[in-house]
């Protein structure tokens, strides 16, 4: 089984957490923008949820498509569509990564320890978004075990 959606807003990193003193207590939280984007995510993926958060392994392969700087030439923009020019600049992919399976953690997967394969890419194009496929793995992995 397969699950596979798109988030067709542009991609968020996730944001360092916050802290504040609350009485003798430290209380951590989201920036505001890292929250707000992943209740977008979280919205999105509510379509596609099965109605009980996958339980087994699974595999999990996110692309993040992010904007072309506008001060490129036209020339250098045909080939970062194609593939030729890739975005090896801040905000680091581990950051957009991070900020996606928060959200889809209790949600799509019972917990995010249940990933066991991962393959993240970011892309340039003109309609920012990102794409998820998340895939089942225990029948797979117990295949080749046993």
């Amino acid at each position: 089984m397969a699950i596979k959606f798109t988030i067709n807003i542009p991609p968020e990193p996730q944001g360092r957490p916050r802290f504040r003193s609350v009485g003798s207590f430290v209380q951590t939280y989201d920036p505001p923008k890292s929250k707000a984007y992943k209740k977008k995510v979280a919205q999105v993926a509510k379509m596609y949820a099965p109605g009980t958060p996958i339980d087994t392994p699974i595999g999990i392969k996110l692309v993040f498509y992010v904007s072309m700087p506008k001060s490129k030439s036209k020339a250098w923009k045909q080939r970062a569509l194609t593939g030729q020019e890739v975005p090896s600049v801040r905000p680091d992919i581990d950051n957009y990564t991070k900020a996606i399976l928060d959200a889809l953690n209790g949600l799509i997967f019972s917990d995010d320890g249940r990933i066991v394969e991962m393959q993240v890419f970011k892309r340039y194009t003109d309609h920012p978004r990102t794409e998820v496929t998340i895939e089942e793995k225990f029948s797979e992995i117990q295949t080749k075990l046993f």
